[in-house]
């Protein structure tokens, strides 16, 4: 009998130890589950150490580094690349972005973001007519030095991160919700300081793969009551916004109607209302790329004072955007004209 009992309590003890230990593993598989995205939950440990044993060894320090769930299954066997000289590691967003790309090549409906180097979904990118407050990713947002913008103040800025969804809904056919419609875009504004009415306008089309934007800048400027001075002022200030190189590279810049700088051409216009003034009017065609890469030298020679081209290309960006399908040059200027008349002939204004 007493042998009995304390083979029981035995018993016992064992299946109150084993209900310590299943508790215990409860409590990890909790704080892995919060720390590792839901894709891998479920994955066993084995299958994660063959996939981390097929990646390169930069790879697979990233991999492991993913989560703290990742970091207990792989241990550190791979962070011995972090410990390499830095000069031949370089163990900086570049390998963190080409891990990341890595990774998101199975996943049509997402990206490897090139500012914060996480993956987005390609929806939450919002259009370049609504980022003012959010982009969708907060790192984007914040590095201001990355955007490009047709006009100081304006609503409409275009991140790189939109031009390579558009880029890429086109090449593959995957709809991302990134159309050519994203780059559609028209606003009035009214300077009180300057009484100069403006109309800016934009549309876009793909030329050989490349995003090629149009835009056109009506500025309506009062007859002054003094002289002409004031409106030959107003037209030099309102034609040095055509780009950013427009006055560092003022010999022959107009004569030219392109810059050297930047893979653009231009044409300026007026048209004289009598004694109500004159409208100042700038058609620009703006070659963005392909969208592949952010550092790609047409995207950059736009956000960049210094520019990086020295020569134009012997084909006219105009002619071959207005070559492809869609709005006319005369429609898309009889269009804004008709914005800018009727904004002026409302009684408020």
């Amino acid at each position: 009998m007493i042998d009995r009992i304390t083979q029981t309590a035995q018993t016992d003890a064992v299946v109150i130890a084993k209900k310590k230990t299943t508790a215990h593993n409860d409590v990890l598989t909790h704080k892995q589950r919060k720390s590792t995205s839901p894709a891998l939950l479920g994955i066993p440990a084995e299958i994660i150490k063959m996939i981390a044993e097929f990646l390169p060894g930069k790879n697979a320090a990233c991999f492991t580094l993913c989560s703290r769930s990742m970091k207990e299954v792989l241990g550190d066997r791979y962070l011995k690349a972090m410990k390499i000289p830095y000069k031949q590691f370089n163990f900086c967003p570049r390998v963190e972005i080409t891990f990341v790309e890595l990774l998101v090549r199975d996943l049509p409906q997402h990206f490897a973001c090139f500012e914060c180097d996480h993956i987005h979904r390609a929806r939450t990118i919002k259009w370049p007519n609504n980022t003012k407050d959010h982009l969708g990713c907060e790192t984007c947002t914040r590095r201001r030095h990355n955007v490009y913008s047709l006009k100081l103040s304006s609503p409409f800025e275009i991140h790189f991160a939109q031009i390579y969804l558009a880029a890429k809904q086109h090449r593959t056919g995957i709809d991302l919700g990134f159309p050519l419609e994203a780059f559609q875009h028209q606003e009035v504004t009214h300077s009180r300081f300057t009484n100069v009415t403006s109309v800016l306008s934009a549309d876009a089309r793909f030329v050989s793969n490349e995003l090629v934007l149009r835009s056109q800048t009506w500025d309506f400027v009062p007859r002054s009551p003094q002289d002409r001075d004031a409106e030959i002022l107003a037209y030099g200030g309102i034609t040095r916004r055509v780009c950013k190189h427009s006055k560092r590279d003022s010999n022959g810049f107009f004569t030219r109607a392109q810059c050297h700088y930047c893979r653009m051409h231009f044409a300026t216009s007026q048209k004289h209302h009598g004694e109500a003034g004159t409208v100042f009017i700038i058609t620009r065609w703006i070659n963005l790329g392909a969208g592949l890469d952010p550092k790609d030298c047409k995207w950059q020679s736009h956000i960049s004072r210094k520019g990086l081209f020295h020569t134009q290309p012997v084909v006219s960006i105009k002619k071959a955007f207005e070559d492809q399908e869609g709005l006319s040059l005369e429609e898309f200027t009889s269009g804004n004209e008709k914005l800018l008349s009727e904004w002026r002939n409302q009684p408020s204004n």
